[in-house]
């Protein structure tokens, strides 16, 4: 008894799973890290323009 199927006992060159998982899984990292700099940004110019805003109203921030 084997935990290969059949298809995987083959000796075609193709991508282990591992490797495939693998990429994936950097994928999907870059991914998260991608969106949360993308909001950091936008909460850093949001709060620019809100400060800035105040600013020019004599305001303070509350």
């Amino acid at each position: 008894m084997t935990l290969m199927s059949p298809t995987a006992m083959s000796d075609r060159n193709e991508t282990d799973w591992a490797i495939v998982i693998g990429v994936a899984l950097v994928a999907e990292i870059g991914l998260l890290w991608g969106v949360a700099c993308v909001g950091l940004c936008r909460r850093r110019i949001a709060l620019y323009r809100a400060a800035s805003k105040a600013g020019e109203a004599g305001g303070a921030l509350a």
